[in-house]
């Protein structure tokens, strides 16, 4: 029996001879815990009933897929006769321009389901289209079409439409987690770039020099820009060992961090030791040493493009700083309200 999800709900059209509705009490407090013990049931449930049979789960906004497939996929293979085939995530793209490039709460898209809901939409959908086997577009806008090109990984199937055969597509993929995360993973993500007649341009910033903290602090809303999506990671030197985290998504910027530079992904990129910016691809050398490495994806002209790009210039430490950035590991930096105490 293979289970295979798609996001969000009422996006699979298939027929169905009988409806049933079954309300399932939470087990936990945490909302994604709870659906993935239930998911596991209907897995366990189904091959018993249907050994040979497909089951779709069609998942509501704003179960977020990175949170629940990882820890899904791992149950599953301890369920025999069931295997995880594809995920997808299905966008409007006549409303991806407003949903991923402003701050819309999910409390204001999906009315009561998500009651005082203020996450924001355009981070679940960056994130989800990174994540997803297969990216699924409805609508026609150009703009919007584009912004889901640039933020689609080059081994990511685009379907245009729900009369796309989806279901077959779908069951021709293994889900691979850690594909998927290290798509999506701060410390390897990538520009995958699109077309840029209607406006929408990448930015792929990446340097192995660390920023400097007061710098960060002071040019951090030029670093952000207006209107544009962002992800990635960078490095301190007064936090050397510690993968820093940078995202923008509806114009509020998010920096976190993602553990230990030595248990980061890795992958294979080509060699770079200078800042650079490019419309596409990879951009940097060893990747698996600290290193900042930003994606910047929006509808944006040359002026803001280079806005950006310089203030990511300006933060870096000067080569003739870096003689006393040891000075720096585990002393205050300034920024211990974003990070915490080092």
């Amino acid at each position: 029996m293979r289970l295979t999800a798609a996001w969000p709900l009422g996006s699979v059209g298939t027929a169905c001879r009988t409806t049933s509705v079954i309300d399932i009490p939470r087990s936990k407090d945490c909302w994604t815990c709870s659906l993935r013990e239930v998911l596991v049931a209907v897995g366990e449930d189904r091959a018993r009933i249907e050994p040979d049979g497909t089951t779709v789960i069609l998942l509501p906004v704003g179960i977020e897929l990175v949170h629940l497939v990882p820890g899904l996929a791992e149950e599953l293979e301890l369920v025999p006769g069931v295997a995880l085939a594809g995920i997808a995530h299905i966008i409007d793209v006549d409303s991806a321009e407003e949903n991923l490039l402003e701050h819309r709460p999910l409390a204001e898209l999906a009315g009561d389901a998500y009651g005082d809901d203020r996450r924001c939409s355009g981070e679940i959908h960056m994130v989800a289209i990174g994540y997803a086997d297969v990216v699924v577009t409805i609508g026609e806008d150009l703009v919007g079409h584009d912004l889901v090109e640039h933020l689609r990984p080059h081994d990511t199937l685009l379907l245009p439409g729900l009369d796309a055969p989806l279901l077959s597509e779908l069951l021709s993929i293994r889900h691979d987690v850690d594909s998927a995360l290290e798509r999506v993973h701060p410390a390897t993500i990538r520009a995958w770039g699109g077309p840029d007649e209607h406006g929408v341009r990448t930015l792929d910033l990446s340097s192995e020099l660390p920023f400097h903290p007061g710098r960060l602090r002071e040019f951090v809303a030029d670093l952000a820009g207006r209107g544009l999506l962002a992800r990635g990671c960078f490095w301190l030197p007064s936090r050397p060992g510690r993968v820093c985290t940078w995202e923008v998504a509806g114009g509020v910027v998010s920096v976190g961090d993602a553990g230990a530079w030595d248990a980061a992904p890795r992958r294979e990129t080509t060699e770079v030791n200078e800042p650079t910016v490019t419309p596409i691809g990879g951009s940097l050398g060893d990747a698996d040493g600290p290193r900042c490495h930003l994606v910047v994806t929006g509808v944006a002209d040359e002026v803001q493009c280079a806005r950006v790009a310089d203030a990511f210039h300006r933060i870096l430490l000067r080569p003739d700083e870096m003689g006393e950035a040891l000075a720096w590991a585990g002393a205050p930096d300034g920024l211990e309200d974003w990070f915490g105490q080092e």
